[in-house]
């Protein structure tokens, strides 16, 4: 065992010096003047690095990749390979890039036709953020506009070090003409314009701002057409369409007008259903050419467009509709929901999210069977528990603890009661009013994988039937779907409020976010089990 041992050392460091001698006879890199250590770069710069590859067995491939910071440490970019078939003994080559955000270092690596390699790293000591431009409300194009008269373009920019030159110029014939300053009232944040005068072939205004380093943002609004006279509309942060229209309550469509004469009729309509309503005017602004505007319509389901058409007194004309993406309807929320384990008169054990009144005692719950979605009731001697009625047939221990609470019953609804999710925070809750978006949490929160930011828990085709974890400041989720097979299909959620246990009484106040249809009834034939 001890020769095995001793071969097995001796091989190993054998295999060690072979890796050594690779090294040291891999290809030799040489980098332009200035790049074997470089102190200080600027993000968005553009480098050119001399790159210069010997080795007397051939090249096969020069790559070069970055590593940046992270914030779980650091990563590396795809690599960008040169790939050489015939083999040459020496490559001279450019590696050109711009600096990006948070490099840490370039790592330049060359293979010969042996494949033995070697690396060159440039790691600068210091990487300097350049300024950030934005244009305002993220609108950075417009479809057209019109010769002869103004335009103005609003940004602002914020940067770690002073800015010292902020320029605007145009694009006319497809060239930038001469730069043209901008005042600068504060060189760490601020908001400016640029105001032109529009010409033929005008299809751009670039924005520059550079710090005391010589770090340069840049950036285009970009112009589609210039025509001598139209009328063009530009909803607010250039939305192409309507994302969400809330039903019950007013909503609100802002946006711009741009006209080459004088606005003289401006109206929108509401389609319904497949049907266009009445044409409602809009108030003209001022001036009548270029001015804001804003639309308030009632919300309502069945809305699928909203049409705005407009004339100036040039007799040019627009209609543009804008598409309805969705229509959201509030949510049922029940506050302020006690729940005990004592049973007696008047003592609320059950709760039913759609018939009222919303808590029952046993006696009061006999009557609304079929209403019911869960109870609280004592499970064992310090075993609580939030449960759906449908989990009586789990076992002895179930149909034993919950039979006091069912006197008088005949059926029993099943109601998915989850765990409590992690996700469903006091912040989270608040936050959800409207059934999409308490759609949008369930696909994207709860049942989306890990890695999408979900819990990756499968909501609609689990049966769990209890919660016995009732933490204040943290919630669960209900559904109501098919028992068999199982398909949970509709979902509300539950934040508990207070819960304590005294005497071995338990007793918790809930709040719950339910949709508003009747979702208790509507699949009671598919989850109503006889009892006992």
């Amino acid at each position: 065992m001890k020769k095995v041992i001793y071969l097995v050392a001796c091989c190993l460091s054998l295999l060690a010096c072979n890796k050594d001698d690779d090294k040291v006879s891999g290809p030799v890199i040489t980098l332009g003047e200035g790049f074997e250590e470089v102190e200080n770069l600027n993000v968005g710069e553009e480098l050119t690095v001399p790159v210069n590859v010997k080795a007397a067995a051939g090249i096969r491939r020069l790559a070069y990749y970055f590593i940046t910071q992270t914030a779980n440490g650091t990563a590396s970019t795809t690599p960008v390979y040169i790939d050489k078939t015939d083999y040459p003994t020496e490559l001279n080559e450019n590696i050109v890039f711009k600096v990006p955000q948070n490099m840490v270092e370039l790592v330049i690596i060359s293979f010969d036709k042996q494949m033995k390699n070697t690396e060159k790293h440039i790691v600068p000591k210091n990487v300097r953020l350049t300024p950030v431009l934005t244009f305002k409300d993220n609108v950075k194009f417009r479809a057209s506009v019109f010769e002869n008269k103004q335009l103005t373009v609003e940004a602002s920019f914020t940067s770690q070090h002073d800015v010292t030159a902020l320029t605007y110029q145009t694009i006319v014939d497809g060239k930038a003409n001469a730069e043209s300053p901008i005042t600068i009232t504060n060189p760490k944040t601020m908001a400016f314009a640029a105001t032109v005068t529009v010409v033929k072939n005008m299809s751009g205004i670039i924005i520059k701002a550079k710090n005391s380093y010589n770090g340069t943002a840049l950036d285009t609004f970009k112009i589609g057409t210039v025509v001598d006279d139209a009328v063009t509309i530009a909803l607010e942060g250039n939305k192409p369409n309507i994302a969400v229209v809330y039903a019950g309550i007013d909503n609100t469509l802002a946006g711009t007008v741009f006209s080459g004469s004088a606005v003289s009729t401006l109206t929108y309509a509401v389609k319904t259903n497949g049907v266009y309503g009445a044409e409602l005017p809009v108030t003209i602004g001022t001036p009548k050419d270029e001015f804001i505007f804003s639309i308030t319509y009632p919300g309502a389901n069945g809305i699928q467009a909203l049409r705005i058409s407009g004339r100036n007194e040039g007799g040019k004309t627009i209609q543009t509709e804008y598409l309805v993406g969705k229509v959201y309807n509030k949510l049922l929320h029940i506050a302020d929901i006690k729940l005990t384990t004592e049973i007696g008169a008047g003592k609320t054990n059950w709760f039913s999210t759609y018939s009222t009144p919303h808590v029952l005692d046993v006696a009061a719950a006999a009557g609304k069977q079929v209403m019911l979605d869960f109870l609280l009731y004592e499970h064992g001697a310090t075993d609580y528990r939030i449960s759906s009625a449908a989990a009586f047939n789990a076992g002895a221990a179930y149909s034993t603890a919950m039979a006091p609470y069912m006197a008088g019953f005949n059926t029993a609804t099943y109601t998915l009661v989850t765990t409590n999710r992690p996700s469903l925070t006091t912040a989270a809750f608040d936050a959800i009013n409207w059934d999409g978006e308490l759609n949008d949490y369930i696909a994207n929160k709860v049942k989306a994988p890990a890695a999408a930011g979900g819990e990756n828990y499968n909501v609609n085709g689990t049966n769990r039937r209890f919660n016995n974890t009732l933490v204040v400041g943290t919630g669960f989720i209900i559904g109501w779907g098919t028992w068999t097979p199982i398909n949970n299909e509709a979902f509300g959620i539950v934040m508990v409020k207070e819960y304590s246990v005294n005497n071995g009484v338990a007793t918790v106040t809930l709040e719950v976010k339910a949709p508003a249809e009747d979702n208790r009834t509507k699949y009671n034939g598919g989850s109503t089990l006889s009892y006992p």
